[in-house]
């Protein structure tokens, strides 16, 4: 293994940890941002709306960015955008620019998120076995170590206007540090050839794991504390336990992803996961108490954590001609589940309760299993 691949792995990590960090930090001071603008629920909506569109369009671009001018440069656009992003948001004077605020953010995001793990994809492609499940992993660690930052900014009552550009300019730095002393030189695959291009027939089975794992993961995100306070009564506390035992397993069996993949094949670890995902869900929605659905979700990451990084490997090598179109491709199909997974469950559970919302959940993540065969 050469010297430069073993620096862009860990330069590629850098900047996973970085792009989650940066997203982490928003997500967990959302009320205090909405305290500070005194912002209605319904400018918070048009905000989150902002933050979907932005990402969805940048999403839909990035496989045309990167084919252009690379996942290298990319990354810096993206780091860019997105680290700017937080100090729009924190000095952003009323709901109008709060939107556009977000906007941004959501671009930045997206754009950093789909050129990392292009450039992922040519890192692994090197090593010539399977790595990409650890960059994912550094995503996670890097959003709770922002959310570790934001409850010390509000321990400590540092306002957003103050947290918000110094931590968007720390990630800046480093994520820049990292691409630029890092990353891999020279073209991509497939840079310069044309920029819009319809996927192959073997991505198809693809974005739709990728849809299925977004929804898994999103079901977990949006609703996993609710579910723990509506249904089995848990306080505040317990209940955000959830989403930090999801957290910590997705880690773990992320870190470990790469090898047990190596040993047993990519088919067999889908199925594997769908099953353990599935199972994780079964828990929580006969969970008697608030301990027993925590451990649930628990279960449910430990058999989500591989789903999303297998099928964006899969990506990168179903069309070596061009990989970083290819993983553009993939992701948005992902994140099409990120946007449909809350409307969808809201929507059963005000007809039906939220744990026949989680139920459909359960039903998506149990068809990866079936789809497993597409990553071949």
């Amino acid at each position: 293994m050469t010297g430069e691949l073993v620096r862009a792995r860990r330069a590629v990590s850098v900047v996973f940890a970085a792009c989650g960090a940066a997203f982490g930090t928003w997500l967990a001071r959302v009320p205090a941002v909405q305290d500070r603008l005194g912002l209605t629920t319904g400018q918070l909506a048009a905000g989150l709306f902002g933050l979907a569109a932005g990402s969805v369009v940048a999403l839909l671009l990035a496989g045309a960015v990167i084919t252009r001018i690379g996942s290298r440069a990319a990354a810096v656009v993206g780091a860019v955008v997105l680290c700017g992003g937080l100090p729009l948001v924190a000095v952003a004077p009323g709901a109008a620019a709060f939107v556009a605020a977000l906007v941004v953010l959501g671009v930045g995001n997206s754009t950093l998120d789909v050129a990392m793990n292009a450039h992922a994809a040519r890192v692994e492609d090197g090593y010539g076995r399977p790595i990409f499940a650890g960059f994912h992993a550094f995503w996670n660690i890097g959003g709770l170590a922002g959310s570790g930052a934001d409850a010390l900014a509000e321990a400590w009552y540092v306002p957003v206007a103050v947290h918000f550009p110094v931590a968007g300019g720390v990630l800046l730095v480093v994520a820049l540090a990292a691409v630029l002393g890092g990353f891999l030189r020279g073209p991509d695959r497939g840079q310069g050839g044309p920029a819009f291009a319809r996927p192959g027939r073997a991505l198809v089975p693809l974005g739709a794991i990728a849809f299925c794992g977004f929804v898994a993961e999103g079901a977990v995100n949006s609703w996993g504390a609710v579910y723990l306070s509506e249904v089995t009564a848990a306080g505040p506390a317990v209940a955000s336990l959830g989403y930090f035992a999801f957290s910590v397993t997705m880690i773990v069996v992320r870190l470990g992803t790469d090898r047990v993949v190596g040993r047993i094949g990519a088919v067999v670890f889908l199925r594997l996961a769908s099953v353990v995902a599935v199972g994780g869900f079964a828990v929580v929605l006969v969970a008697p108490a608030p301990v027993v659905g925590v451990l649930g979700f628990a279960v449910v990451g430990a058999g989500v954590a591989g789903i999303v990084p297998v099928a964006w490997s899969a990506a990168g090598r179903a069309e070596p001609a061009a990989p970083g179109r290819a993983v553009a491709a993939v992701a948005a199909c992902g994140y099409a589940g990120f946007l449909v997974e809350p409307v969808v469950i809201g929507a059963i559970a005000t007809w039906s309760g939220l744990r026949w919302g989680l139920v459909s959940a359960v039903v998506v993540t149990g068809v990866v299993a079936v789809l497993a065969r597409g990553v071949r």
